[in-house]
């Protein structure tokens, strides 16, 4: 197989979560060009079937599953929904995230279990699913977490969500060291300060916006676009020697002093 061909992911099936937007849809989308079927899931339905009509514009094939990762029940039934129309899942994206942004002094145990289980908890009840699949079948598998740079750092006024993005960090590591035997490679992608949805209300303050775009060495927020290659190389066999890694994908941000 070329190096090229090792990006390629035909005959690959995948489950990606908060992929009606941002981060999660670019990943999607990329995921379908690189020729993986896509289970797309996210709380609006008009918005998933938006992406689909995109990987289908492009040659590839998505399907939408509407789910709240915030009720664990939920959850369970994403992987057996997404199997019975796509066939058996070898391929998990977590890229779903919520936030809370308040004093820590003013943080909620409603917000804590809230985002906990958006973030951290639904990623690992998905991962346990696809794995049971995978090794029961004695099938590879690559499950890719999307962390940030909250996994490594601290700012004021985002407590839960920074424990649960450190949260992801330890699980990445633990399924990567427990399941390499089955061949299962987990991996996780910290992006810096990417322009989203969720990031709209940072963004559109002068004073943050240029504290982000001064203290980034590149000098810009990153795009949805600049994260879902680094996705697509972990999910691919041009990464089969990779597992419990976390890429920075932050143009320089934790590079720099």
């Amino acid at each position: 197989m070329g190096t090229m061909e090792r990006f390629r992911l035909t005959d690959r099936r995948a489950v990606v979560t908060g992929a009606s937007r941002g981060i999660g849809r670019a990943i999607a989308v990329a995921l379908a060009e690189a020729g993986a079927e896509v289970a797309l899931v996210g709380r609006d339905l008009r918005s998933l079937a938006t992406v689909a009509g995109e990987a289908a514009d492009i040659g590839g094939r998505a399907v939408a599953f509407t789910a709240d990762l915030s009720n664990p029940a939920a959850v369970e039934g994403i992987v057996p929904a997404a199997e019975a129309k796509l066939g058996p899942i070898d391929l998990l994206v977590h890229a779903a995230g919520v936030t809370a942004r308040v004093p820590s002094t003013a943080a909620t145990l409603a917000d804590f279990q809230r985002i906990m289980q958006v973030n951290a908890a639904a990623g690992m009840q998905l991962a346990q699913a696809i794995a049971r699949g995978l090794i029961q079948r004695k099938a590879p598998g690559s499950m890719v977490f999307i962390c940030s740079l909250m996994s490594d750092r601290a700012r004021p006024t985002v407590l839960h969500y920074t424990m649960s993005k450190t949260a992801l960090v330890g699980l990445v590591r633990t399924l990567a060291v427990e399941w390499a035997g089955a061949s299962i490679r987990v991996n996780g992608i910290s992006p810096g300060y990417i322009e989203t949805e969720l990031t709209r209300p940072l963004h559109d303050d002068p004073g943050f916006n240029q504290w982000v775009t001064g203290r980034t060495p590149i000098g810009r927020w990153g795009q949805p676009s600049d994260i879902a290659p680094a996705a697509v190389y972990l999910a691919s066999e041009a990464a089969n020697f990779v597992t419990g890694q976390v890429l920075y994908v932050d143009g320089g941000w934790t590079a720099a002093l």
